[in-house]
């Protein structure tokens, strides 16, 4: 018994991420499984971003329960494409991805990240102005990024 408990705090000592771990006794025997929800993960609140001089760290809330963090960024077709996937509730780009505006940041189980959990609010990396320029009747003419 005692090695069995030596051998649950070495392995769990070793794991990065905050994955909750069951362990379910048949006769003598141990297993050790995830823990996984069956509902959807909260949306990672307070996603803060910190601008470095060539590159920006991202930091949000831990969720309970979570084995690592999906984060996105959306593309300037307005697609959210993958970015990273995080064993901890921070990363940092540097540089910055080209072509990225905003991200945003989603808990995964250990897993899958596929329809795990709900999104943050998105977070935009640099401010865009866009110019709309209009005919002497007011329409829309075109766009220039200013």
């Amino acid at each position: 018994m005692k090695i069995i408990l030596m051998l649950m705090l070495l392995f769990t000592g070793t794991l990065k991420a905050e994955t909750t771990w069951i362990p379910i006794s048949n006769g003598g025997n141990f297993i050790i499984i995830p823990f996984i929800p069956s509902e959807k993960y909260n949306q990672p609140s307070n996603v803060n971003l910190v601008k470095l001089s060539n590159g920006v760290t991202i930091t949000w809330n831990d969720i309970q329960h979570a084995s690592k963090y999906r984060v996105e960024g959306l593309d300037s077709n307005g697609n959210w494409v993958l970015l990273r996937d995080v064993d901890s509730n921070s990363v940092t780009f540097s540089p910055l991805p080209v072509g990225i505006s905003s991200i945003r940041v989603m808990a995964c189980s250990y897993i899958s990240c596929a329809n795990s959990g709900l999104w943050s609010n998105s977070v935009a990396l640099k401010k865009q102005i866009i110019f709309i320029h209009t005919d002497l009747l007011g329409s829309p003419v075109v766009e220039t990024k200013g």
